[in-house]
Formats: C-alpha cells, structure tokens, sequence
C-alpha cells in the first residue's frame, strides 16, 4: 500500500513538468540540462554513496532519459500540452516491450489495462486538430527514450539505489550539456522568470516525481507503475486549462476517465 501512496505522489508531482517547462520557454536540450543539473545538488544533500558503483545501465538509462526530457519539452512548442503529455505518456507501452525483452512476463490484466489506457491517449491526442505533425513526432520519440528509460530502472536492481539515481542523472546531464554545446544553444542568459520555473521543474518533477519512480521500480513491477504515470496526461492536462487556458473539446474529459480506467485495471490482481 505504502508504494501505491508513493506512486500517487510521484504522478502528481511529474504532472507538474509540462506547465513549468511551457513557462521557463527555454529550448528542450537547455530545459532538459537545467533540469537535471539543478535536482543534482539536492540529490547529493539525500544520498551520500560511499562508493559509486559503476556500471553501463544507469548511463545507458541517462542518455535516454536525456533524450526523453530534451525530445518532449521541446514538443511542446508545436503542440498543445495536452497532447504533447498524452503522446510522451505512451512510453508505458513501450517500457512493457522493453520490459518482456529483459524477461518480464506481463499479467494479462496489465495488458488489458494498457491497451484500455493507450485508447484513452490516443483519442485524447486528437482533441487539439492545429496540433502540428512535428510536436507529435518529437512527443512519440520522446515515449520511446522514456520507455527504455524506465525500464531500466526495474533491471538494475542489483545496483544500490543511491549509486543507480546518481549515474543516471549525471549521465543524462552529461549528454544534455553535449547537446547543447553541439547545437550551440546558450546555457545562460535567460530571463529570471526562466530560472524559476527550471528550478521548480528540477525540484518537484524531476527530484520528487522521478526519484519516487524510480524507486518505486525497484518493488514493482514495470506496467503498473508506468501505466500509472499515464495519469501525468490528465495531471497535465488539466493544469494546462487551469493555468494556461489550453482549453479542450468537453469530450476530452471522457477520455482522460478512459485513461484512469486503463491505470485501474493494471493494478487489479497485480499483487
């Protein structure tokens, strides 16, 4: 029970990042670095391994958790928030196909849950027609980095949790930062409204919600954990209208209930 409290408070606060990188208005790969370097120090201030334990997995799991931030945010320049987050939320599906190639078997109530789930998404994807191919291409590779991204976190269970976090986020800082350098995009020189809303993103998405995940992978099992971040769709889209005015088609509401029943049924005889 403890780690489906856990989850709740990891997808409320991962629902947070669209709006913050919206507002920070900073090119993907500089939100992505930021957003990374700066949940790094308070990072250190919780874990202080002894000893790192170096492996490829957690930088292997940076690169592509820096492919996901980078390909997501900057998606959501050329679509609404509400179909960037449905898009990226996909990476449920592709972390279970990552997850039964490493040899996890899912339970057929989590297939179920998933399919039920990637309907909702899909339809809810479609409620902004100006939406522009481009924003859904870079949100659909995004979902591809992201699966693998978490995946990961489920089969490097024999590496400490401080060593694993650490790595995977100083190497995904790390490719970020090459991102930037080889795009030539400035670091610095951003108004200080863009600096407050990094740092809200590194603090509550990335430091909150993304640690919780991924400590949460450790005790359970990959597809009702990331069918659950599906949950970061509604979170996001509905903060989008509230905040941003981003406002839907009223049937876009069903969809998101759509998508809650999909999260349900993976969590349905999942003990």
């Amino acid at each position: 029970m403890i780690y489906i409290a856990l989850l709740s408070v990891a997808v409320l606060a991962v629902s947070s990042a669209a709006i913050f990188a919206f507002l920070a208005n900073a090119p993907g790969v500089v939100a992505a670095f930021w957003r990374l370097t700066l949940s790094i120090p308070f990072l250190l201030l919780i874990y202080r391994p002894k000893k790192l334990h170096l492996s490829k997995i957690p930088i292997l799991a940076g690169l592509a958790l820096s492919l996901h931030f980078t390909l997501w945010i900057e998606s959501l320049f050329h679509a609404s928030i509400a179909v960037s987050t449905t898009i990226v939320c996909t990476h449920s599906l592709f972390s279970g196909l990552f997850a039964y190639l490493w040899g996890e078997k899912p339970k057929p109530n989590q297939i179920l849950g998933v399919i039920v789930a990637m309907v909702g998404v899909y339809f809810l994807s479609g409620a902004d027609p100006s939406t522009d191919v481009y924003g859904i291409l870079l949100s659909l590779a995004g979902a591809v980095a992201g699966g693998y991204y978490f995946a990961s976190a489920r089969f490097a269970r024999d590496i400490n949790f401080p060593s694993y976090i650490l790595l995977t986020y100083f190497s995904a800082a790390f490719f970020s930062l090459l991102a930037c350098l080889i795009t030539s995009q400035p670091l610095v020189g951003y108004p200080i409204s863009t600096w407050i809303f990094l740092f809200l993103m590194a603090l509550i998405p990335m430091l909150i919600g993304h640690t919780l995940l991924n400590y949460i992978l450790r005790h359970m099992e990959v597809i009702p954990v990331t069918a659950s971040v599906i949950g970061e769709a509604v979170g996001a889209t509905l903060l989008a209208s509230i905040v941003l005015n981003q406002t839907l088609q009223p049937v876009a509401y069903l969809y998101m209930l759509v998508i809650l029943l999909g999260i349900a049924v993976t969590f349905k005889k999942s003990k």
